[in-house]
């Protein structure tokens, strides 16, 4: 990967990525996406520069197994938080970068089926970004493995979770769609 990256909006800013591998922890689940029971509320920012849409990697457990999924960077919105505050948090201390939020692209929202019936509902919104500062770093956040920018053209092969079905239908509509609809069946 390039020690650059240049973000949109013509900021060059300096890359501090390293991978971890090999650590026990990394199947522990920390997130509340969507992982936990209960309703879950979430912000996520769409940043694209030169070399595609910046991404980050996670471990979720999908149909009981622990998989490397690529993400938008983002999370869970916090009490007394607003979408913007929680989305600006989320992507320092997951990318390292301080970020201006900007337009509303898009909602999803979802639900997770277990053994046949509803366990939460979450309501993700996705917001464009657009980088202020920073350095593009994931190690603040142990959650975050890796990070990379992707051309959209392969954002539907790294994309897979099922909760991300909304998130490519929305691609697909070239960014029409303002509200998308996901169902994730666990086949545990």
């Amino acid at each position: 990967a390039s020690s650059r990256a240049r973000l949109n909006h013509g900021w060059p800013g300096p890359v501090r990525s390293r991978r971890m591998g090999g650590d026990a922890n990394l199947f522990r689940m920390t997130s509340e996406f969507p992982e936990r029971a209960g309703d879950w509320l979430g912000a996520f920012g769409w940043l694209e520069g030169d070399d595609g849409v910046l991404l980050v990697a996670n471990r979720r457990f999908i149909d009981g197994e622990p998989t490397l999924v690529w993400d938008l960077p983002g999370g869970g919105v916090e009490p007394g938080e607003t979408l913007a505050e929680a989305l600006g948090r989320e992507m320092r201390e997951e990318t390292g970068l301080e970020v201006e939020v900007g337009g509303l692209l898009f909602v999803a929202e979802g639900e997770r089926i277990r053994g046949g019936r509803r366990t939460n509902v979450w309501r993700s919104l996705f917001f464009e970004v657009r980088a202020t500062g920073g350095v593009l770093d994931h190690g603040a956040d142990a959650e975050i493995l890796d990070l990379r920018f992707a051309p959209r053209a392969e954002l539907p092969g790294l994309l897979r979770a099922p909760y991300h079905a909304g998130f490519l239908d929305w691609l697909r509509s070239g960014g029409t769609r303002r509200y998308v609809f996901d169902r994730w069946i666990d086949a545990c």
